[in-house]
């Protein structure tokens, strides 16, 4: 299995603290049948600039690199929050996807009203650059929750929809999270981990309920699209 979507570099966001807590996820997660980790940690443009992330980052992965459990293959990337005002650089912001891909993790605002601009935005940032945003945990905005037609408008832009593994697993969310699978409308899924009490990886316990729901083809399917992902540039893993 693949998880696209983790904040467990350590000391970098609101995710895993240290770098005890990182091993600690990451092993969880070679536990659970995990191949493929990507660390997405939170990119927040009015703190600092691509390139200070990116040197935070850097320091932060170097801190984990030699300790990385044997089995499981990381990829750098960001979740990027994007408003659509103050965009950084179309380049910078490019400096941002996923390691070796040409796919950018975006998070869009929660509670205010997405704006024309903010899907102008998105929309001319992908033509331009050439670059796939995938759009993380769609299902948690409240703007999709009152007009699910939105997944659609950003699959018609060309974005990729990223679901949390927990929405399959928890009542108030489970219903929509499935209806946006049987619609096609989820093309990867991610823990959206940050430590191992209040926000743990449950990859498994999804891939469980996409069986008992009898979707686990579209689970393979979505296996195979955040495989598809990850390779389109590097040609491997």
């Amino acid at each position: 299995m693949t998880d696209i979507h983790t904040h467990i570099l350590p000391h970098l966001d609101d995710g895993a603290k240290d770098t005890a807590t990182s091993l600690a996820i990451l092993q969880d997660q070679l536990s659970q049948g995990v191949g493929t980790v990507v660390f997405t940690s939170h990119f927040y443009g009015r703190k600092h600039p691509p390139v200070r992330f990116l040197e935070k980052r850097n320091a932060a992965y170097a801190r984990l690199k030699e300790q990385i459990p044997l089995g499981l293959n990381v990829r750098l990337g960001a979740e990027v929050h994007f408003t659509g005002i103050n965009v950084p650089e179309y380049e910078e912001l490019c400096k941002l996807a996923i390691e070796g891909t040409t796919y950018l993790l975006l998070e869009l605002p929660f509670t205010t009203k997405w704006t024309r601009e903010l899907t102008e935005k998105i929309a001319d940032f992908a033509y331009e650059t050439g670059y796939t945003p995938i759009i993380a945990h769609v299902e948690r905005y409240n703007e999709v929750l009152k007009k699910p037609a939105l997944v659609n408008e950003l699959v018609d832009m060309g974005c990729l929809i990223q679901v949390n593994a927990q929405s399959f697993l928890e009542k108030k969310t489970k219903g929509f999270a499935f209806a946006l699978v049987r619609h096609g409308l989820v093309h990867c899924v991610g823990s959206d981990a940050h430590d191992l009490e209040n926000r743990k990886p449950c990859l498994s316990a999804a891939k469980a309920a996409f069986e008992k729901e009898g979707l686990i083809a579209a689970w393979d399917i979505i296996q195979d699209n955040m495989l598809h992902v990850l390779i389109i540039k590097y040609g491997h893993l």
